[in-house]
């Protein structure tokens, strides 16, 4: 379509809207339909000053209830070209046969009607592109809005966040419907909007700027609205200025707008008068408190808003940023806009993206200053300034019993209460439930408060070591190799890995020995719970640190312990390095069985025999378990500890067997360990035991006997939430499916052991069981 006949089917359109309406096309409106006559689809039309949500939502919405208004017809986006030419050439064929209209009957036509003006003193808008915020901007103009009874509305959140660019952005939004009549689109409109601020400075790329005329008192306020509207009242008494002003602003809907209230003198007086201002008038106030009006309130920008202002303020500032750059820099900031800005001007500004990043989390920087100077250090010396410095010791959100153990444990529950509300208040701190958190940059600022004050900072770190001792002592007990009953602690994880990474760095062997105590059969249970890569990589780290710290002070008995705890976990991880390792501290431990007890060098001897088995050494492994075997008759054990170490030799000798082929003595073997599992009531290892004794079933050909065995051994792993014991299953599944011919079962089965194998980050198994597919695939129908 030419762009004549696009310009008269526009010009059709506003005659028609403005003939209904008494109100021609908007300068926004005509954009989007043109757009849509010159063939854009919905997610391609863009407006200058405009999210792409904020018109494909909002004005496209609105224009095509107008245009279906007007034209009597059903108007979509798809339709709009056909109904337009339709009634041009409608209204061409019947002007022949019209008699010509008298001066009432003619529709008017005064476009360009001239354009409302308006009183504002708004400041420039601080972006050409306003990013993200979406839904807070959508809820602010809601609150603005007649349909909504709120006359007092505030925008917290900490320092930098981006609160005035949010005010300032509506109000723009609020002034261009204004301008034009546009309030049918949803945007509320005013007749007057004041903008009145209290900021002292502002952060700029170079440093910080002064406000030239903060507005830090009522009578200020008073002044700057008298300003806009044109009253005088210098020389008058402060209440005529009170009635003068509320007797002006009762007849014309205004937005006023005050700014930064937290530095503003006397906030009480101006809370009182934005109170009791007339029904006409909407008041937005920002603020870093949180104040109980009607809120909207700002947190940092989620991670695809704040890389996608990163990626504006770069290109709008010529900077060329990398993905990982990027990522790094959002890391830092932690989604704070101010600080993003600051970090990209500092770039612009010539600076290397290291120096820059280390500037913005100087606590002694500008950002930081900006950010945090005015609300923390009114804190100093009281028991706020204490919680938040010790909220600083925990990577993810605390509880509130740890908190306050570790920040100011003597102290009464009123006063810890009434801090913490302070400092939700200040918006320095979120609560969610019974956890407390900080922002990065908060929590960077917070943590050089903490090493500024070097006593305060050693007594806390006593403190949240010893909480996190008595913490993870509740999983000093539990039995790595069953299913636990009742199981928390995971939320405390990465608070715990902080603790214990802290020790080792400040080599503290007592209290890291203790940890390892404690949660040694966690790390095992949560490795086939949730994740080998995760838990395990941690395993192989701490025990590296301990093993050291162990023979350098010659305690032998834990060096032997935890050689062995590690070669375990290296030989359960499978690879070939992993298991020469493992052998490396083996021998080391057999080296120094004498140093402990006969119990551990049965339990030795059997561990080396694993090993053998997972390097397919079938004969070596066999003779380290019948060595196991020398070592249990000369022990005295207890019943159970009797019972538990010869389930344990039984399984891997049936295990060896069977991977000789060697079906029938196996299934003797097998049988033998799972009468004794059942003496036990060990959970976990019957239905392990169940599941190698399906596998020998499907050798034999007793199909119907391994589907009983390993569906029932499916629902109980899945139960318990054990991935590695349910993956297993899946795969023996998959071996009884293919045993039937039935390969579409086997390959489902097989691709959900798979990925549960890989989300273990059991790679070894994962292996194989990608073979196990390949064969399938492979195998004719």
């Amino acid at each position: 379509m030419g762009t004549e006949t696009i310009s008269e089917l526009v010009r059709a359109a506003n005659t028609l809207v403005l003939f209904k309406t008494e109100r021609p096309l908007n300068d926004v409106q005509k954009c989007i339909l043109e757009q849509v006559l010159q063939g854009k689809k919905l997610k391609d039309i863009q407006v200058t000053g405009y999210s792409d949500s904020t018109v494909q939502r909002v004005f496209c919405p609105k224009l095509w209830e107008l245009l279906s208004d007007a034209t009597g017809h059903k108007v979509r986006i798809n339709t709009v070209n056909l109904i337009l030419e339709k009634i041009q050439t409608q209204s061409s064929c019947s002007t022949s046969n019209q008699v010509e209209m008298t001066s009432t009957e003619q529709p008017p036509v005064p476009f360009p009607i001239p354009i409302k003006q308006l009183r504002h003193n708004l400041p420039a808008a601080s972006c050409t592109n306003f990013i993200g915020r979406e839904e807070e901007i959508a809820r602010l103009l809601e609150l603005l809005s007649t349909r909504h009874a709120a006359h007092l509305v505030s925008v917290d959140g900490t320092g930098g966040v981006g609160k005035t660019t949010l005010v300032v952005e509506a109000a723009y939004r609020c002034l261009h419907a204004s301008y034009n009549n546009e309030a049918f689109l949803g945007v509320p409109t005013f007749d007057v909007i004041i903008f009145t601020s209290a900021k002292r400075y502002y952060l700029t790329p170079f440093g910080f700027l002064p406000s030239l005329a903060p507005r830090k008192t009522l009578l200020d306020i008073f002044q700057q609205i008298a300003r806009v509207l044109g009253l005088e009242i210098t020389g008058v008494s402060f209440e005529e200025q009170l009635d003068l002003i509320k007797d002006a602003l009762s007849c014309q809907r205004t937005l006023l707008i005050v700014d930064n209230l937290e530095t503003v003198e006397n906030q009480q007086d101006v809370l009182a008068f934005l109170y009791e201002l007339p029904p006409t008038v909407k008041a937005v106030i920002t603020t870093r408190e949180q104040i109980v009006f009607v809120p909207v309130r700002l947190t940092s920008m989620p991670e695809e808003d704040g890389l996608c202002l990163i990626r504006h303020e770069a290109k709008e500032k010529g900077v060329s940023l990398n993905t990982q750059d990027s990522q790094a820099l959002y890391k830092m900031t932690g989604g704070i806009p101010v600080a993003i800005s600051y970090a990209i001007g500092q770039l612009a500004n010539g600076y290397p993206i290291q120096e820059v990043l280390g500037g913005v989390s100087k606590s002694t920087g500008d950002v930081a200053r900006f950010c945090f100077e005015t609300s923390v250090k009114p804190l100093e010396g009281q028991t706020a300034h204490k919680l938040l410095m010790a909220l600083a010791l925990f990577p993810i959100p605390a509880l509130q019993d740890a908190l306050v153990q570790v920040a100011a444990p003597d102290t009464e529950n009123n006063t810890i209460n009434s801090d913490l509300a302070r400092l939700r208040g200040l918006s320095l701190v979120r609560q969610e439930n019974n956890r407390y958190s900080i922002l990065p940059l908060t929590r960077e600022y917070a943590m050089c408060e903490l090493n500024a004050r070097p006593d305060f900072e050693a007594e806390a770190r006593e403190r949240w070591i010893g909480w996190y001792l008595s913490f993870s002592q509740r999983f000093a007990q539990q039995d790595a190799k069953e299913w636990q009953g009742e199981f928390d602690g995971l939320e405390e994880w990465q608070n715990l890995q902080a603790v214990i990474e802290w020790c080792m760095v400040k080599g503290r062997y007592t209290e890291m020995l203790q940890f390892w105590q404690n949660i040694e059969a966690y790390t095992h249970i949560m490795g086939r719970r949730e994740s080998r890569l995760q838990y395990w990589d941690d395993r192989i780290t701490w025990t590296a640190w301990l093993i050291k710290a162990a023979e350098q002070r010659g305690d032998w008995a834990v060096a032997a312990k935890v050689m062995v705890d590690r070669a375990w976990t290296l030989t359960s991880m499978g690879k070939q390095k992993q298991l020469e390792e493992a052998w490396e501290l083996f021998t080391k431990a057999w080296e120094l069985r004498h140093h402990q007890e006969p119990l551990f060098v049965l339990s030795l001897a059997k561990d080396i025999g694993v090993l053998y088995i997972q390097q397919q050494r079938y004969e070596e492994a066999e003779t380290w378990l019948s060595q196991a075997i020398e070592l249990f008759e000369h022990i005295q054990l207890d019943e159970n500890q009797r019972l538990r170490q010869l389930t344990e030799i039984r399984y891997y000798q049936g295990e060896i067997i069977f991977k000789n082929q060697n079906y029938d003595q196996a299934l003797t073997i097998f049988q033998q360990a799972l009468e004794h599992a059942q003496l036990l009531d060990w959970r976990r290892a019957i239905y392990c035991i169940q599941n190698w004794l399906a596998e020998i079933a499907i050798k034999q050909g007793r199909h119907n006997e391994a589907e009983i065995l390993l569906t029932e051994g499916l629902r109980v792993a899945e139960a318990n939430q054990d991935k590695s014991r349910t993956a297993f299953c899946q795969r023996s599944l998959s071996n009884l499916a293919k045993a039937q011919n039935n390969l579409p079962q086997a390959s489902d089965w097989a691709i959900k052991a798979l990925e549960n194998f890989e989300t273990l980050g059991m790679l070894p198994e994962a292996e194989e069981t990608q073979t196990l597919l390949q064969e399938l695939d492979s195998d004719p129908p």
